[in-house]
């Protein structure tokens, strides 16, 4: 029996010693990454650029519906969002129903989103392990940082609480991971304060080390690591530290490219061209049956001019969801604004036939940019220079903030011949009346559809009494009115699904087995 055990030992010693070697051999077609280029390359990653941010499989967006963008017509709501209807939580939103989400499926939101924060953890901890000292390698690890910061920021932003500066900031939101391996559990959720804290700590990384330039803005470079952390500073309302980043961002910006005419196209050169004849129906503009050109190839590229951090977009110009609201409408000067003349466009509504019924919408007015050209969540040229303009506003240099929106409107508005693009009288209006218009120009400048109107609505919110800060989201549906206050506790969370609540029972959450009908609630 002695002797058996010796025989046992020794063979599981040479098992053992196998298994070791066995380990030291890479798969067959994997790679398992050991240097730093091969860690880089999962930045390259198609995950880490489309988490579906505040999207779902179809590509629109309940967060969008919450805020004041956009519009859910009766037959919509009748005939299109029934029980069956895959996106029911756009109809959820529009009309405040509670929950917001179907608390039995895991929403693409928050499956992607952490897929992206493991790809840039993995990074991360990958990278420091090999090299955390060549500039090279910090390059890497600062992209990753970057990645992840502006993940949890705007995630904290949507699932919780706007920042509020000098405030506790104690909600708990949602989980900041910062180890790539897999095991290693969620822990408690983190406080809008704790996440906020941890995203500066990677964007004061980034600042400091990403690459001057890149190739291709789904990474980040020094500008954008800068224009990054300008948006912390905008949401913790550090007005003279944004401005400090969103001057120092377009100041590295322009050095990169030469130019401001190189950041942001001028949309006067934009035309269509009609490769086939067409046949719009009756009514319709031809121009979505038409080719867009452009002064470069490009526009339709993550590579083109004007893009300084992509991030998927969610779809713009469906009408079997949502169609753009009054409100945003009238923000827009259809006769000289040229984002209307080169992309709104009158389309065929939502129409179709229930049973002996035939309902339609009728012609419908659409915003085409997003998919004529490529469009981001991220950070734009535009959109930094309009938050430079922001922050000189809201600190009391009203000459420069107005510089800077006439920049931006000499590429957007065209009067005429020889005639000055130049906001009129904007000289001798009040700092309020001025920063109106610089944030009146960022609603039209941004994505029709995506989260950030909704996050713009909750930071206004805190500017009480001046005329961007709304106090109240209505919704109309018919004859039906749905209102909040901006402050409501439904801007306020959102709900994290019950499957993901059940593998977490540290964070002391209930599941909600509630049937989820707001098709049956308007």
């Amino acid at each position: 029996m002695k002797k058996l055990k010796y025989i046992f030992a020794a063979t599981l010693a040479a098992t053992l010693a196998s298994c070791d070697n066995f380990l030291d051999v890479k798969p067959v077609g994997k790679m398992i990454p050991t240097e730093v280029s091969q860690f880089e390359n999962i930045l390259n990653n198609s995950l880490t650029v489309d988490p579906y941010f505040m999207m779902d499989n179809n590509r629109s967006c309940f967060y969008a519906a919450m805020a004041d963008n956009l519009t859910i017509t009766e037959n919509l709501a009748k005939y299109q969002y029934t029980a069956t209807f895959p996106n029911l939580e756009n109809l959820a939103a529009y009309i405040f129903y509670s929950p917001v989400q179907d608390p039995i499926n895991t929403p693409f939101t928050w499956t992607y989103s952490y897929k992206a924060l493991g790809y840039f953890n993995n990074v991360i901890d990958g990278v420091t392990a090999i090299d955390s000292e060549s500039a090279y390698a910090k390059g890497v690890i600062a992209q990753a940082r970057l990645g992840r910061a502006w993940q949890m920021m705007n995630m904290a932003l949507c699932y919780g609480p706007m920042y509020q500066a000098g405030g506790a900031n104690d909600t708990k939101v949602v989980p900041y991971r910062l180890s790539g391996d897999p095991t290693v559990g969620n822990g408690d959720l983190n406080t809008t304060a704790e996440i906020f804290e941890l995203a500066k700590a990677d964007l004061d990384y980034a600042c400091e080390n990403c690459p001057n330039t890149v190739a291709n803005h789904s990474r980040a470079d020094r500008a954008c690591a800068y224009a990054l952390r300008a948006e912390y500073y905008m949401y913790t309302r550090d007005w003279q530290n944004m401005l400090a980043d969103a001057q120092k961002a377009w100041e590295l910006a322009v050095a990169n490219s030469g130019s401001a005419d190189k950041l942001i196209y001028n949309y006067n050169d934009f035309y269509y061209e009609a490769l086939t004849e067409i046949n719009p129906p009756e009514g319709c503009s031809p121009e979505p049956f038409m080719t867009l050109r452009g002064p470069d190839t490009d526009f339709e590229q993550t590579t083109h001019r004007e893009i300084l951090l992509y991030r998927s977009v969610p779809s713009g110009t469906t009408t079997t969801k949502y169609v753009p609201s009054e409100d945003w409408k009238s923000i827009f000067d259809f006769d000289h604004d040229l984002r209307c003349k080169k992309f709104f466009f009158i389309v065929e509504g939502y129409h179709t036939t229930y049973g002996d019924i035939t309902v339609d919408d009728g012609l419908q007015i659409n915003d085409y940019r997003s998919y004529n050209m490529q469009t981001t969540e991220g950070i734009t040229y535009p959109q930094l220079l309009l938050e430079k303009a922001e922050a000189e506003a809201r600190t009391g240099n009203t000459s420069a903030a107005l510089q800077s929106l006439n920049l931006l409107r000499k590429y957007r508005y065209n009067y005429g011949d020889g005639v000055s693009t130049d906001l009129k009288n904007g000289s001798s209006m009040s700092a309020d009346q001025l920063l109106n218009e610089i944030l009146t120009e960022r609603r039209r400048e941004l994505p029709l559809v995506s989260f950030q109107r909704m996050l713009d609505l909750k930071r206004y919110a805190y500017d009480t009494g001046k005329p961007w800060s709304k106090t109240v989201i209505e919704h109309k549906i018919g004859t039906k009115i749905y209102s909040k206050p901006i402050t409501d506790a439904y801007f306020q969370s959102l709900p994290i699904d019950n499957a993901i609540i059940e593998y977490n029972p540290q964070w002391g959450l209930q599941t909600n087995t509630t049937e989820y009908a707001p098709y049956s609630a308007w």
